[in-house]
């Protein structure tokens, strides 16, 4: 990757070529945004640091130049004495993100390696398949984590993602078969925990026409539709224990048994499996297989929560910007300093998951190109019931938390049932017979009481 320095200082210009350098990449520098200016063509460079340094009015020509080509690069601003006004308008021409110099080298030698990943003329949104196996992360913990799953991935070892609900087990394992020779065939994911007992077996190993009433015609199982690729499967804990042996026997030969069938079919898949359990006590309880457990933990994987990967907020969040954005077709450019404060400080018991939901309704919400912290909706009666311990939340049934979200969506929206259904996940009827249930339930109540 070829990255333009632009007009930064020389003390740390000399430290940003060296920082470069050891990353194994190429380092262009310009003492000016003139020259820059003058230079520039495509290809255009892979990331550009540019300083501000009294330069505004020509940072802004720069941003403007640079955004405008077929293939912009992911321009990073750098200021020794930033205001906020400054980096919103910065944002909104289109810079990946505001620095404040000097930079430590580490934050440049992480950023480098996540857009190693996200190369920036290759648009997640453009591309659903690619965002969904790449792991965005500048969290030592989680570039340990990332580098052992390249080196794997090559292998057909199976493979035990273990993790929090929400933690993003299933763009691991995409991650995994995107990074492996079998990237070119099937990634078939299944949910065991989403299927009634009766269907699990049908669904993992398929079954003949015939070999039970309903079964009209022949059914491929998830094994055999991905063969040569990779098999996901999620909440592997929930397989029930009387089917437990037969998925250990394909792991171990290679082969299943149709559901009515004659004879054992062949299958070539890497197995990646994962659970938000504490598998150990399952195994304990007897709920899931021992020799099964050992079997699919060749190579283990623990993937930690958000809360403990703060550093990872800010990218995840400029990444679901970018998804939302070209989803719902707004215009939102970055998160203002006192939300993102917010939003670090937030203990993210549902992890990337509820921090997706969060900034896509933020996004929804937002009439200009700043999430304001007024627009970031945390569920904090459930936090501070968490953080503290009190049972209060018991007090609360399901019906009165739906009626507290439903009408804290209509106004956050001035009363729009379109906008307040989509942030809430339901259809406008719905949404409309639940209102209609509010008022004759208040207008028994009053009647009652008069």
């Amino acid at each position: 990757m070829v990255i333009w320095l632009v007009g930064t200082e020389s003390g740390e210009t000399n430290r940003l070529e060296a920082c470069i350098q050891e990353s194994g990449h190429t380092s262009v520098t310009f003492d000016s945004v003139r020259m820059a200016l003058q230079s520039m063509k495509a290809p255009f460079p892979g990331l550009v640091l540019l300083g501000l340094n009294g330069q505004s009015s020509q940072s802004v020509s720069f941003m403007e130049t640079s955004q405008a080509l077929p293939s912009p690069s992911r321009v990073i601003v750098l200021s020794r004495r930033p205001n906020l006004e400054e980096a919103v308008g910065m944002m909104k021409l289109g810079a990946h993100d505001f620095w404040i110099s000097p930079v430590p080298p580490e934050r440049l030698t992480k950023t480098i390696a996540c857009l190693e990943e996200r190369p920036a003329n290759n648009s997640d949104a453009e591309n659903p398949r690619a965002s969904k196996s790449i792991l965005i992360t500048q969290n030592p913990a989680m570039l340990q984590l990332k580098a052992m799953a390249k080196r794997v991935a090559a292998s057909s070892a199976t493979i035990f993602l273990q993790g929090e609900s929400g933690t993003g087990k299933e763009v691991f394992a995409r991650f995994l078969h995107t990074n492996s020779d079998r990237r070119t065939k099937p990634f078939v994911a299944l949910n065991c925990a989403a299927l009634p007992e009766s269907l699990v077996e049908s669904e993992l190993f398929g079954h003949e026409k015939g070999a039970f009433t309903g079964a009209i015609k022949t059914k491929e199982g998830k094994f055999e539709l991905a063969d040569t690729g990779s098999l996901f499967l999620d909440e592997i804990t929930e397989i029930p224990i009387h089917l437990q042996p037969k998925l250990l026997r394909v792991l171990q030969e290679s082969e299943i048994d149709r559901i009515g069938g004659k004879r054992p079919v062949s299958v070539d898949v890497r197995v990646i499996a994962a659970t938000n359990m504490q598998v150990e006590e399952a195994v304990r309880n007897g709920q899931f297989r021992r020799d099964l457990y050992y079997r699919l933990n060749v190579i283990p994987i623990k993937i930690p929560p958000l809360r403990e990967r703060i550093e990872d907020i800010s990218l995840l969040c400029r990444h679901f910007i970018e998804k939302y954005n070209s989803l719902h077709k707004c215009s939102v450019q970055a998160v203002a300093p006192d939300a993102m404060h917010l939003l670090e400080s937030y203990s993210w018991p549902g992890n990337v998951r509820e921090l997706e939901n969060v900034i896509q309704r933020a996004v929804l919400l937002s009439q200009e190109p700043i999430i304001r912290r007024e627009q970031v909706l945390l569920d904090e009666g459930l936090e501070e019931a968490r953080e503290s311990g009190s049972s209060d939340l018991e007090l609360m049934s399901i019906g009165e938390m739906e009626k507290l979200l439903i009408h804290k969506a209509l106004s956050s929206f001035d009363g729009n049932r379109t906008r307040a259904a989509e942030i809430l996940g339901i259809s406008v009827r719905t949404l409309r017979n639940k209102l209609h249930e509010y008022r004759m339930a208040d207008s028994t109540l009053a009647e009652t009481l008069g």
